[in-house]
């Protein structure tokens, strides 16, 4: 009987080609226009920065600003009198030549940073300006060091302490910056996996919806057919309709990897491993909201507002738990953030996030536990479906 009703739905499913397009399309497209807004900001929008020089004498240094902000991207304008608005503008006073050339001087710059404008922008000022902060810095320890007659190396003077950087996982087992940068990587795919796989879980309650706008859903329950048979076949061709739709995910998450070096940087080759992690995240959360969208509308009723009400909640957890991905870090939560692993979806993208920290325990546990919850809340609505409540409320 199950066979013959997920025919049914299949061919129900196959007619929908809206449905068909928008579940593997919306998916592939997503991510990559995700990466494609970031490219088009960097490559279309490049820092701008505005030098002031009030002294003839300042010449040197604003030419040394000026080209390594010109090598690190920037776009950079000289006394511009024009209608540019620059992200940073830095002006050299009359005497900072003077001052910066003089052995006990100190010199200094004014910075004005434009609101809302690119961070970037200010990093490459900041930094520039610390080289040639550096480079006088250095010129001065020679000098002194040739008065005194006294040899020392500059740069161990000036810089007595060297880091050296290391990175560690969860486990206490030493690893890359790769790792890091795939976090991170991970962490944006996270925010935009539950919007992205929107048609195949509204898919449930819409389709009891039309079942029932069509008159077939009162007929489907008045026949030999049991509330478990009813269910299962749903679930069934959701199931279907999201490994074709993870396909489509698949497509964009590797389109997207083209773009991460702008995001993240370097994070080397995108590996089978997190390609089938993502897809299977993407499973389970078509999984989790069937289960969670059909007990709902077993328990409330399956009128029109009820529908809208259930897509409200689960829209809701769902970007909780997005959001929870960029600003969690789940491998060192405490008493009370724990607490968040009891909001739906919230465990898969911790599972996802683990596996990518070597945490492969861990995530394991936590997406085999939402698979075991997802089964359990499933054979709860069949054993409490009522035909009555589901047609008449």
């Amino acid at each position: 009987m199950i066979s013959d009703l997920v025919r049914k739905e299949w061919l129900d499913l196959k007619r929908d080609r809206r449905l068909l397009l928008t579940s593997i399309l919306l998916p592939m497209l997503l991510l990559p226009l995700v990466g494609a807004i970031i490219y088009a900001s960097v490559a279309s929008q490049p820092p701008i920065v505005l030098l002031i020089n009030n002294d003839t004498a300042n010449i040197p240094y604003v030419n040394f600003l000026e080209k390594y902000a010109e090598q690190q991207g920037a776009k950079v304008y000289l006394n511009n009198g024009s209608s540019v608005v620059p992200d940073v503008e830095v002006i050299f006073p009359s005497g900072f030549a003077q001052n910066i050339s003089s052995m006990n001087g100190t010199a200094y710059v004014e910075e004005i940073t434009l609101v809302s404008s690119q961070s970037d922008a200010v990093n490459i000022v900041n930094d520039g300006l610390y080289k040639l902060a550096v480079n006088v810095s250095l010129t001065r320890i020679s000098t002194l060091s040739r008065e005194a007659h006294t040899p020392v190396n500059p740069e161990a003077v000036r810089d007595p302490l060297v880091l050296k950087l290391g990175y560690i996982s969860p486990e206490k087992r030493p690893t890359t910056g790769s790792v890091e940068r795939l976090g991170q990587l991970t962490r944006v795919v996270s925010l935009i996996l539950f919007p992205a796989a929107t048609p195949v879980i509204f898919f449930l309650t819409d389709g009891i919806l039309g079942e029932k706008e069509r008159k077939t859903l009162e007929a489907l329950l008045a026949s030999p057919v049991s509330p478990f048979e009813l269910v299962i076949s749903k679930l069934v061709i959701a199931m279907m309709l999201g490994i074709i739709s993870s396909l489509g995910d698949l497509l964009g998450l590797v389109a997207f990897s083209f773009f991460a070096p702008l995001l993240v940087g370097n994070i080397g080759e995108l590996s089978l491993s997190l390609a089938g992690m993502v897809s299977i995240a993407y499973l389970l959360m078509i999984l989790l909201t069937g289960s969670i969208s059909l007990l709902l509308l077993v328990l409330m009723g399956g009128s029109q507002r009820n529908a809208q009400l259930i897509n409200f909640l689960v829209t809701g957890f769902g970007m909780l738990a997005s959001f929870s991905a960029l600003i969690l870090n789940f491998g060192s939560l405490g008493f009370p953030l724990v607490l968040v692993y009891f909001i739906p979806y919230v465990q898969i993208v911790a599972g996802l996030l683990d596996f990518v920290f070597g945490l492969g325990t861990q995530s394991l546990i936590l997406l085999l536990s939402t698979f075991l919850v997802s089964v359990l809340l499933i054979y709860t609505t069949t054993r409490l479906l009522d035909p009555e409540r589901l047609i008449l409320r």
